[in-house]
């Protein structure tokens, strides 16, 4: 199993992409710090409860991936709970459609907090233990749109555009260490947030991907197993595209 016993830390896991990931895990083996904001507990309860049905030990530790106190708080208990994290997969993440040129510092503010602020805090705190073991995997959900310029997502491409600088630096830092650390680069996967847009909007956009469909979230949470598992320690800064040709 290709994460047997080891301590995995998820942010935003209650549902999403983040969901999927927890389960992908916890299938080899993992042991799930679920994390998610206390409005999702009823969800992230239910998901916990999927993944002890299935034998695997895992817990919720509700707490804002923007809050600095929350975040400490948080690793410290899964260490006491678990006795270290081996695995950190910064998923949390916002997304605010709008033309910079109509922008407002209000939601570049919360957005910013949110994906880019969010993984610094958390990667901050878990790499004193991960260091101090000599062991850790770290996987920054980042974005297509961090890889090319679509309009109306100058909020969300600048913050998964600076979430690969820190995957770049982090990976320097503490490469000596048994420590990697990575990035997705995931296109338009099929989660009930890119359901919401409208039906005609949705297909003029799954016209424009080669595989001609949208990813489904399993498919990511395979890649994230990947550079999570002991198969991937030789890549360490490295970002994987996974959006189905359309950087072609």
């Amino acid at each position: 199993m290709k994460t047997r016993d080891r301590v995995a830390l998820v942010t935003g896991s209650g549902q999403g992409l983040g969901k999927a990931v927890v389960f992908a895990l916890a299938r080899e083996g993992a042991k799930i710090a679920l994390n998610d904001l206390s409005f999702n507990e009823k969800k992230a309860l239910e998901t916990v409860e999927e993944l002890r049905a299935m034998g695997t030990e895992a817990e919720v530790f509700l707490a804002d991936v923007t809050q600095e106190a929350e975040v400490d708080t948080m690793v410290d208990t899964v260490i006491k709970r678990y006795g270290r994290i081996d695995i950190l997969v910064n998923n949390a993440g916002i997304n605010r459609d709008g033309l910079v040129h109509k922008g407002n510092l209000q939601t570049w503010s919360a957005v910013l907090d949110v994906n880019l602020t969010g993984p610094f805090i958390c990667t901050k705190a878990v790499l004193p233990s991960m260091r101090k073991n000599n062991y850790g995997r770290i996987v920054n959900i980042s974005s297509l749109t961090a890889r090319m310029g679509i309009v109306g997502t100058g909020y969300y491409a600048t913050t998964k555009s600076g979430l690969i600088g820190l995957t770049r630096v982090t990976a320097a830092e503490n490469a000596t260490k048994g420590i990697t650390c990575n990035a997705l680069a995931p296109g338009y996967i099929k989660t009930d947030m890119m359901l919401k847009y409208p039906e005609e909007q949705l297909q003029a956009l799954i016209a424009k991907i080669p595989a001609g469909r949208l990813a489904e979230p399993e498919e990511i949470a395979e890649a994230v197993l990947f550079m999570a598992s002991d198969s991937s320690a030789y890549i360490t800064g490295a970002v994987l595209d996974i959006n189905g040709g359309y950087l072609i």
